[in-house]
């Protein structure tokens, strides 16, 4: 799963963070994404920060790279992949 999110509400800074390997490969080649996180502790996980002057391109770029819909929960939060229930 990936997700999106604005550091801070109207500024350009976001956040993108991901479990899959193919999404972190394709991000790690692209302009703009910097690598700022990833896990040590043997799970696969990579946060990269990168700025967007507008939230829907922020979106439309992801969308691009994972090749998933985007969904939106409640908080804003953006990810891209398989959606899950709690229920």
């Amino acid at each position: 799963m990936t997700y999106l999110w604005q550091e801070e509400r109207g500024q350009k800074f976001y956040r993108v963070q991901t479990d899959e390997k193919e999404v972190a490969e394709k991000l790690k080649r692209r302009n703009g994404f910097k690598l700022s996180g990833w896990s040590i502790n043997g799970h696969s996980l990579w946060i990269f920060a990168c700025t967007f002057t507008r939230p829907d391109i922020a979106k439309k770029v992801l969308k691009s790279v994972t090749g998933q819909k985007s969904n939106i929960d409640s908080e804003g939060l953006i990810s891209f992949g398989r959606s899950i229930s709690l229920n």
